[in-house]
């Protein structure tokens, strides 16, 4: 439904998602995109971790998550987010001709998803599907213009990037009096860490559940987990490095600051003490997103060297049982 037909039969095949043995599958396609199309290239590994911990149950991705294969290696995956948003990567070695196929049966696969869970929900069937894209990626942007997709007149998130290969040193991390710096510890730091992130983003979705589960994603480790430890002992900021070492990318995600402990730099000391960890670890770069209209994410990304090299933009066309 909703794409573009075409006479030859696809050089691929597609098919729902299996379990959690496709995330490092997933994964793996994104570490390719990383290692030819630096710094184009629309998520991470470490980005996967994190949605698949926060997102539905994993029960329920068999309908949520599509994936692309050719000769036994994922090439695109497509994953829709009620009611009516995509999530998707076409690995960058992918030529544009089949790209563009790719994003059309994407499209359709997510428009009958959209309708399937309206349906099962009862709730009214979406009139559009929106999907994300960086500005920097013309390619993108020119086959989802030809494709019947608009672009949001404003950016949605801005890409803040930083090469660490090179001469300029990272700022060394500064706390006030009695606050210390530190990488979580396992069991005993779980409860703390659940709560320092569910009161930086209260109203929050993380339990202690869940980011146990975190623990056991690839590519996370305990030594890029930075939290700043108040001088009560409660944890009062935290910055989440992920490291990708075959894309040798890394990511800061999720950020936060209790707020009982804001305005006092803590934040920005846990980026730069996880910027670190992910550069000894062997990022060549490093990359984190901020919402464009939260301008202290903005500030504290750009106080520590990260530059804007680009934005992310939402994309939306009609449903095509709306048009």
């Amino acid at each position: 439904m909703g794409s573009a037909q075409h006479s030859s039969p696809a050089p691929w095949t597609s098919r729902p998602w299996r379990g959690p043995a496709d995330l490092a599958r997933l994964q793996e396609a994104l570490s390719i995109s990383w290692r030819l199309a630096r710094p184009v290239v629309n998520a991470t590994a470490g980005d996967l971790a994190w949605w698949q911990v926060l997102g539905d149950p994993l029960e329920a991705w068999h309908d949520r998550i599509r994936v692309w294969e050719r000769r036994g290696e994922v090439i695109a995956y497509a994953w829709f987010n009620p009611p009516d948003e995509l999530d998707w990567h076409q690995r960058a070695d992918v030529p544009r001709r089949d790209r563009e196929r790719l994003i059309a049966e994407a499209s359709a696969w997510a428009e009958d998803a959209a309708l399937a869970d309206a349906q099962r929900s009862g709730s009214p069937a979406p009139t559009r599907l929106a999907a994300w894209a960086i500005d920097l990626d013309d390619a993108m942007t020119a086959i989802l213009r030809a494709q019947g997709w608009t672009p949001s007149p404003e950016p949605g998130f801005t890409f803040w990037y930083r090469h660490l290969e090179g001469d300029e040193p990272l700022p060394l991390p500064s706390l006030p009096p009695g606050y210390r710096i530190r990488h979580v510890r396992w069991p005993d730091d779980l409860a703390a860490r659940v709560e320092v992130h569910r009161a930086a983003f209260a109203p929050s979705r993380l339990t202690q559940e869940k980011y146990a589960r975190v623990r056991q994603q690839a590519p996370y480790a305990a030594e890029r987990d930075i939290v700043v430890e108040a001088p009560d002992g409660t944890l009062a900021a935290f910055a989440l490095g992920w490291y990708d070492a075959d894309g040798r990318i890394g990511l800061l995600e999720p950020v936060g600051t209790h707020p009982d402990h804001r305005r006092l730099g803590l934040g920005r000391a846990a980026c730069l003490a996880a910027v670190a960890a992910v550069r000894d670890a062997g990022a060549v770069d490093v990359l984190v997103l901020s919402h464009t209209d939260n301008a202290a994410s903005e500030a504290l990304y750009a106080s520590i060297g990260q530059r804007a090299l680009t934005w992310l933009r939402q994309w939306t066309r009609p449903a095509p049982y709306s048009r």
